[in-house]
This record gives structure tokens, C-alpha cells and sequence, in this order.
């Protein structure tokens, strides 16, 4: 059953970011909305973020310092502590833009959709930042080309209860494993050309390494093994060209260092 009062929680998720959790702050907080709840989550810190937590308590509907097992863990705490119908994950240093966008998308809840999804801007080294905007189909096979913006999403809070919290066993692509699992279920799925929020760049995701490459390997397995040989899987490889050429690399890589054993 949904909540009359709260329609939305912000989850803050942070760990040793002070300054990127103060800007977070800042900008949920110019927020107007009294139907609006903030949670943080701190991993247990030990920079200035506690103190930052300390000051701003009093604005919060719930919060909580102390170690966990990665950031996928502190989402689903705030999902446990969460009573808005719906949730949206702004870690620390992500931050909301302005308040119009939020009344747009809150505008819009009136029908329940599952999932309301928003343009994000990534944040650039010297350079303009990236645009990016959410599919326009909720299907298997767009979100195998692309996931949504995880932090300019509205997601109801009865998927989670219903369909599973996010896998703690993967630590960068939970939230793609998420969206993905939910794409054989019907799910009522809206998207916006606005712009909802900006990504600090040096989110968890952002650069690849070879952890990275093989836990979205696997995600890619576990979903698209089901997909027969068409045009459309000849363009998912091309779209993923960069994770294949990482699996061939790491297995030829292998080959070669057994010939030399």
C-alpha cells in the first residue's frame, strides 16, 4: 500500500566525500517540497562528513554513520528506512540542479508510474558536460545497449519489495542488474527530456578497470544469453564492442601465458 504523505525519499549514499556530500546536501535541501524525505547513508567516514551529517541532522529523516560492504549495501539500508512511494539515489557529489525539474517529475506521479527516468549531466575534466539521456522503451534489449541514469531516476519503492534490493555481491553495476531484472515483468516506464541532475565524475562507475569489465561481463551473460542471433544482436555486440574486445584481450591474454608455462 503507498504512503499519503511522503512521495518521494532522496537516498544519499557517502563515504571519506565531505565536500561532495555537503553539495549534495545543499541542493536537496533548497529543495521546497514538504512531501519530500532526505536519508543519508555514511559508510562510517573519518573525514569532515560526520560533522557535515551533525549540522544538517536536524533535516533529515534519518541517517546513520558506520562501515558496510560497498555502496550497493548503504542504498538498500536507505531503501529499509525509506517511506516515500517512490526513491531516488543521489550519492554524495551528485547533486540536484534546480527545483523546477523535481515539480515536473513529481507532477507526474499522479499515475503511478514504476519508474520515471531524466537527462543527467556528467561532469567533464575542462570541458562541457555530458548529456545524457534515458531510453525511451523500458525493454530487454535497450537497456542491454544502454541503462538508465541512475541518479535523475524516480523508481517506485514497492519494485524493491517486490522484486529483490540490489545485489550486494557486485559493486559497480548493481543498479544495471536492477533495471534489467525488472525488464521481464510489465512495468509502467516514463521518460523526460529534462534535465534532473549532474554526476561528479569521479563517481564509482566512472573509470573502468578490469573489476569493472568482468562484473559488467557477467551482468551481460546472465541477461542476454536469451536474445537469438539477429540484427539486433549484432548491434548489442557492436554497442558493447569495448567490453568484448576486454573479454578477448583477457583471453588470449591467458592462452598465451599458458604456452609459456
Amino acid at each position: 500500500m503507498e504512503q499519503k504523505g511522503i512521495q518521494l525519499s532522496i537516498i544519499t549514499v557517502n563515504l571519506n566525500n565531505a565536500k561532495g556530500l555537503s553539495n549534495t546536501i545543499d541542493s536537496v535541501l533548497r529543495q521546497p517540497h514538504l512531501a519530500v524525505e532526505f536519508i543519508v547513508i555514511d559508510g562510517g567516514s573519518v573525514d569532515e562528513s560526520l560533522a557535515i551529517i551533525k549540522g544538517v541532522a536536524d533535516k533529515l529523516s534519518y541517517w546513520v554513520s558506520e562501515g558496510d560492504s560497498g555502496i550497493y549495501a548503504a542504498m538498500n539500508k536507505g531503501i529499509k528506512q525509506a517511506r516515500g512511494n517512490y526513491l531516488l539515489f543521489l550519492n554524495s557529489g551528485d547533486t540536484l540542479v534546480a527545483d523546477q525539474p523535481l515539480d515536473e517529475c513529481l507532477s507526474l506521479l499522479g499515475d503511478h508510474p514504476d519508474i520515471v527516468s531524466c537527462c543527467i549531466r556528467v561532469e567533464r575534466d575542462g570541458l562541457s558536460d555530458e548529456l545524457r539521456s534515458p531510453i525511451k522503451k523500458f525493454t530487454l534489449q535497450n537497456l542491454l545497449m544502454d541503462s538508465l541514469p541512475h541518479q535523475s531516476t524516480l523508481i517506485k519503492r514497492s519494485l524493491f519489495l517486490d522484486h529483490g534490493f540490489y545485489d550486494e555481491g557486485l559493486r559497480v553495476g548493481a543498479d544495471w542488474d536492477f533495471w534489467l531484472r525488472l525488464a521481464s515483468h510489465p512495468i509502467r516506464y516514463k521518460h523526460l527530456a529534462l534535465v534532473l541532475s549532474r554526476m561528479e565524475k569521479e563517481g564509482l562507475g566512472a573509470n573502468m578497470n578490469n573489476h569493472h569489465y568482468k562484473e559488467r561481463l557477467l551482468i551481460f551473460e546472465r541477461y542476454a544469453k536469451s536474445l537469438r542471433l539477429d540484427f539486433f544482436f549484432l548491434r548489442l555486440i557492436y554497442r558493447n564492442r569495448q567490453l568484448l574486445a576486454w573479454y578477448l584481450r583477457k583471453l588470449l591474454g591467458r592462452g598465451t601465458s599458458k604456452k609459456h608455462r
